[in-house]
């Protein structure tokens, strides 16, 4: 993916030198845990970084969307502040009655394909806007370029920064207290104007 240019950002790819920054922000800042619910270490830091930057060749050669981690950096400065991308999303999406009624799902115990949306940035900058500008220029670029129908994200019910940014967004806030992880669901859709270009509504 070619870089994306915001009014106060740039969202381009990792480089094997962000590992610094990166670690920082995510498992020091941030306390990042993977699947396990374990601390990530420098090292571990470092096989995410260098199979994020495999991927991005991959995806290309396989004619993939452009998945993954991508850095945020500040344009009048260049500093590394986050990382956002686009994430495939494999849920069972048909348990929410606004998305059986959009997307003409009609099994509850299925699980749905989407196209998912992150956005992490280092505390020192939140609370300025960047989630936000750094998700709605993905959104702008999966919309223009890629085509998609709808973008979804989804977080705990108690990261209300998170939840915040998506309604911001002017997603469709859907709730399933319940779940395990799914339990706040944002959607928005792609809506094509007459003149081709799109309209991002919630739906």
């Amino acid at each position: 993916m070619k870089p994306i240019s915001t009014e106060r950002l740039i969202i381009r790819e990792f480089r094997p030198n962000d590992l610094g920054e990166i670690y920082r922000i995510l498992d020091v800042e941030l306390k990042f845990k993977d699947s396990s619910e374990q601390d990530s270490s420098i090292a571990q830091r470092k096989k995410w970084l260098e199979w994020t930057i495999q991927s991005y060749e991959q995806n290309r050669l396989l004619l993939n969307p452009p998945y993954g981690d991508h850095a945020i950096v500040l344009k009048d400065s260049m500093q590394l502040v986050g990382t956002c991308g686009l994430v495939p999303v494999l849920a069972p999406l048909g348990l929410i009655p606004y998305y059986r009624y959009m997307a003409d799902a009609i099994d509850t115990e299925c699980n749905y394909p989407e196209v998912g949306l992150f956005c992490a940035i280092t505390s020192h900058y939140q609370c300025r806007g960047f989630a936000y500008e750094a998700s709605m220029g993905l959104i702008d670029y999966a919309f223009s370029k890629l085509k998609l129908k709808r973008i979804v994200g989804i977080t705990k019910q108690y990261n209300n920064p998170s939840i915040a940014v998506l309604k911001r967004l002017g997603m469709r806030i859907e709730t399933m207290p319940g779940h395990k992880w799914m339990q706040v669901v944002g959607f928005l859709e792609n809506n094509l104007n007459t003149d081709g270009k799109t309209n991002k509504m919630a739906g």
